[in-house]
């Protein structure tokens, strides 16, 4: 496992990737990684890097599926934003469950409403763990041992906050370092705006490897565009919500 080492107070820690902010002395981007015998590893040359093609992982929609060439890539972070109602936290629950074991950070519903509906969206429940607390859903994603996140949702957090020194609420640089270092899947809903932006800060339309915004479409259907995705071209699809 890789060690790193912050600049600023020489704080120590592992991980597979490098920390976003250390958590001693709270500064960001101030880690350096060192080998094993101590010393600054510098850039590597893209010939001594393995690169083989990602795997893919199906979402259980096979809409979405054809649109991403086959499923979510692992690691990766995914913001879905839409009006209320147009199924975002529905269809990211049923993807999530449908990948692995979730952990459900539900911050605008109790668990009981949670899961119900959870329940009415497909999710697979013996897959869902759910929690209220957003202080330590990392310690819970341990102990169930989640390879999926779910964040529901952004506005309710005190995470919103941007961290010192950037844009970016504290949550998504959470959620990033988490997924990197678990290779996991990280889903942060958010609301949208009147101009069907994703409300708030624009540092979360620019965060996350895709970024999903739903629409309406019909009764019990969304349309789902993807204006931003890293490892598949950009595009949309109808699923059942």
């Amino acid at each position: 496992m890789p060690l790193f080492e912050c600049v600023a107070c020489l704080h120590q820690k592992t991980g597979k990737s490098r920390p976003l902010f250390c958590g001693e002395c709270g500064r960001t981007d101030t880690y350096s990684l060192l080998s094993d015998e101590g010393k600054i590893v510098n850039a590597v040359c893209a010939l001594d890097i393995v690169a083989d093609e990602p795997s893919r992982f199906e979402s259980g929609d096979s809409e979405l599926d054809t649109v991403l060439l086959g499923g979510f890539v692992r690691p990766s972070t995914i913001t879905a934003f839409g009006r209320g109602g147009t199924g975002k936290s529905r269809s990211c629950i049923r993807w999530a469950t449908h990948l692995g074991p979730t952990l459900l950070v539900s911050l605008e519903m109790p668990r009981k409403l949670a899961v119900h509906s959870a329940k009415s969206a497909r999710a697979n429940l013996s897959q869902l763990y759910v929690t209220e607390s957003e202080s330590d859903w990392q310690t819970e994603a341990g102990r169930v041992k989640a390879s999926c996140i779910v964040f529901d949702s952004l506005h309710y957090s005190q995470k919103q906050k941007v961290l010192k020194g950037t844009k970016s609420p504290i949550i998504c640089h959470e959620l990033a370092d988490w997924s990197k270092s678990h290779e996991g899947i990280a889903f942060l809903i958010c609301h949208s705006n009147k101009r069907n932006e994703v409300s708030g800060t624009t540092a979360v339309e620019h965060w996350p490897d895709y970024l999903f915004q739903f629409k309406k479409f019909g009764s019990s259907e969304a349309k789902l565009n993807i204006p931003k995705a890293r490892y598949c071209p950009t595009g949309s699809c109808v699923i059942t919500i």
